[in-house]
């Protein structure tokens, strides 16, 4: 298939949404940053506000899933990953992830978090049921495994919620199945795309091993569990001995709550509620109204734990009395402007007429080092400072994409696929780079192509500096052909470099993360001043030697190596080292120069996005 297209089965939106991050909280983390600034702060101290939210136990799992991963063992609870990482790992991960302040008139931010307290309360449901029935055996492993079960529902109501409200619409004013909505709308179940999506993301093997076997936990098999717990003579021995191995299976109550929280949200009077809960009183082996009362004491429990400003938890509402509200679907002028969609008339056909790709939504300036240090190798944004504007104007979100960015239909990544650019505009580029160099001296032309138009797009993809210096390390790697480029930063009325992010250096290479104190003529402290781009050979090396600090040159290349000062507002961002070490040809003019002109187009893009993060502030 050469066309693009919109994802339009699992694979596509595992490759969609593989390399999002979803957002935290902005309030959670700054008490997790001010817990941080205590010196007497032990992982003791953040477990308990790590737990309290669903959102920061998914990244903190993930971290620790892939520390476990490496070593071919697996983690089994909230607590097991927090021990895993430690207080400086958990440091790293907490003042790198994606943060978002609550827009109380966005529909589709506040579905977001609805569905992460939909998660939280199945797995609230499932540790209590093991903790009553089962003296606790497996119920923190079960707890983990039920909280990331559904993990696509989070990831679509933020990365593609015009889609999710198609779903929404179908299934409440049309009465059509979920699982049909889904298959419908999206051309698969979300259970499809949770499951993919788990078999990249370390964060919990039941969770996925539940999802690989929800097969036999469908319509016939519930029907006969409810027979089962109704003592339906009908049933024969065969299917009892099924029904009864079944059950014993660690996955069941995963599935089970799961099914109860989805199910419970369109009506817990509902007769497939009931159903359920006839299943689970039987799993419990208790009586029915207390099986009842059990249930809705989680509920509380629930509600109560994880709780989002502005927002109703399903598990809140499952307490009330029935009626015929409903949670609002419908994406909101807000949400409109937000992510730039046309009137809701036109919402089904928003995915195939806009063909503008945003980002999360701009924050204040902060300072360069904050931001610098933030860069992680996903291209997520950094930290929001808590005097975020709630600017609507200025507001943008990632969830567009999913109705807008188109995605080759075999590409392995999402990054992979070549940005929608305006007909005029790409084949210029691609024209005079043809007349210049030959595609050999890059190591992945059209990834540096990507790159370079999303920097010259000015900030159309980016809202963070952060994100910008990623994707700048990922252009020079894997596009141009560098084999290791470092973020060197020089904090402002300061004397030490500090080298805040570098790739492609070996593992126990001092100086990525190192510290480097200044000399009183240092060519770091001129590239702060002003910009410029030095290539350091053997002409000029012994004569830069003398400006750098012994403790940063004796660990560079000893070939040729680039550095680069970014500008951008008026204020040097970070410098950039980039060499070719152990390569046949090393750092050619070539490179030079199109490593000058990458830089120079990323410094622009980091300009502009400080200009509309200002914009924002005000």
């Amino acid at each position: 298939m050469t066309e693009q297209q919109i994802p339009q089965n699992a694979e596509q939106w595992y490759h969609f949404l593989s390399e999002k991050q979803p957002p935290v909280r902005l309030s959670i983390i700054k008490r997790l940053q001010k817990k941080l600034a205590d010196p007497n702060c032990s992982v003791n101290h953040l477990s308990k506000l790590i737990k309290s939210d669903p959102l920061l136990c998914f990244h903190v799992a993930l971290a620790a899933g892939r520390l476990h991963d490496e070593k071919q063992s697996e983690i089994t609870s909230i607590d097991h990953a927090i021990g895993s990482l430690g207080m400086h790992k958990l440091e790293q991960l907490i003042n790198s992830l994606p943060s978002l302040r609550l827009n109380p008139a966005s529909t589709a931010q506040k579905m977001y978090f609805r569905a992460v307290a939909n998660s939280h309360h199945a797995a609230t449901q499932v540790h209590q049921w093991l903790k009553q029935c089962r003296g606790g055996m497996f119920a923190e492993e079960s707890y983990l495994a039920a909280l990331f079960y559904n993990i696509g529902h989070w990831l679509l109501w933020y990365f593609a919620p015009q889609h999710m409200v198609k779903i929404q619409i179908m299934i409440r004013e049309k009465n059509v199945s979920p699982e049909l909505a889904e298959t419908r709308v999206l051309g698969c179940t979300i259970d499809g795309i949770s499951k993919r999506l788990l078999s990249l993301w370390p964060v919990s093997s039941l969770a996925r091993v539940t999802l690989e076997n929800s097969t036999p936990l469908n319509r016939q098999m519930i029907l006969q569990l409810h027979q089962r717990a109704l003592s339906d003579p009908r049933l024969d021995g065969d299917q009892l001995r099924q029904l009864n191995h079944l059950t014993q299976q660690k996955f069941f109550p995963v599935k089970l709550g799961n099914l109860l929280a989805l199910t419970a949200n369109y009506g817990w009077g509902t007769e497939a509620t009931l159903h359920l809960i006839d299943i689970i009183n039987d799993y419990l082996r208790g009586e029915l109204n207390h099986t009842f009362a059990f249930l809705h004491r989680n509920c509380v429990m629930a509600s109560r734990n994880y709780h989002v400003a502005g927002t109703l938890a399903p598990a809140a509402e499952m307490l009330m009395l029935e009626s015929d509200l409903s949670p609002t679907y419908r994406l909101t002028a807000t949400d409109r402007k937000l992510f730039q969609l046309p009137h809701d008339k036109s919402i089904s056909e928003s995915a195939k007429t806009n063909a503008t790709t945003t980002v999360n939504r701009p924050a204040p300036p902060q300072r360069v080092a904050a931001e610098a240090e933030a860069a992680t190798d996903q291209p997520a944004t950094g930290r929001i400072s808590q005097d975020e504007a709630a600017s609507k104007d200025h507001q943008q979100n990632p969830a567009q994409e999913a109705a807008t960015l188109e995605i080759p239909a075999k590409a392995q990544n999402p990054a992979e696929a070549e940005p929608v650019v305006p007909p005029e505009t790409q084949p210029a580029i691609r024209t005079a780079e043809r007349r210049t160099v030959a595609d050999a001296d890059f190591l992945d032309k059209n990834l540096y192509r990507q790159y370079l138009q999303r920097f010259n797009e000015l900030g159309d993809y980016y809202s963070q500096g952060a994100q910008v210096l990623n994707d700048l390390l990922k252009a020079l790697i894997a596009g141009l052909g560098m084999q290791r480029a470092a973020l060197i930063i020089l904090p402002p009325k300061s004397n030490s470099l500090k080298v805040v992010k570098a790739t492609g250096f070996a593992d126990n290479h001092p100086l990525p993360h190192s510290t480097h104190i200044l000399g009183p003529k240092s060519l770091f402290s001129r590239l702060n001043e002003k910009p410029g781009c030095l290539l350091i050979n053997q002409t000029n090396r012994e004569q830069v030697r003398t400006m750098l600090p012994a403790t940063f040159s004796r660990h560079v290349s000893q070939n040729d190596y680039l550095l680069m000062s970014l500008i951008a507002s008026n204020r040097s961002v970070v410098i950039i080292y980039a060499d070719r070490d152990n390569t046949a040809d090393g750092v050619q003019t070539f490179h030079h120069k199109k490593f000058k002109d990458l830089c120079n187009s990323a410094g622009r893009c980091l300009d502009h996005v400080y200009k509309l993060r200002a914009g924002a502030k005000k």
